[in-house]
């Protein structure tokens, strides 16, 4: 039962990170901001799955390796949103 809701949670994460792309016209992006959109989709989804093994990740060696990827990620996410 706890993966059907893991796999939803990540379904809505996608789908809310694809809705907010599609709010810019496609034809109004240009190469680099697709690409960038593309960064950021792939690093939620690698978020997720991190999360995902933190979450049932029972050796305290393998979770700190998992806190410290999702760190990294954070890190990285932080670094593609625009600059207000």
């Amino acid at each position: 039962m706890a993966r059907g809701w893991e796999s939803k949670d990540v379904e809505s994460q996608i789908t809310g990170v694809h809705a907010s792309v599609r709010q810019q016209d496609p034809h109004d992006l240009n190469d680099l901001e697709r690409e960038l959109a593309n960064k950021r989709v792939s690093l939620m989804l690698d978020r997720s799955r991190v999360s995902n093994e933190l979450t049932t990740a029972r050796n305290e060696r393998f979770r700190l390796q998992l806190r410290a990827e999702l760190e990294y990620i954070d890190r990285q996410l932080a670094a593609l949103e625009p600059e207000a």
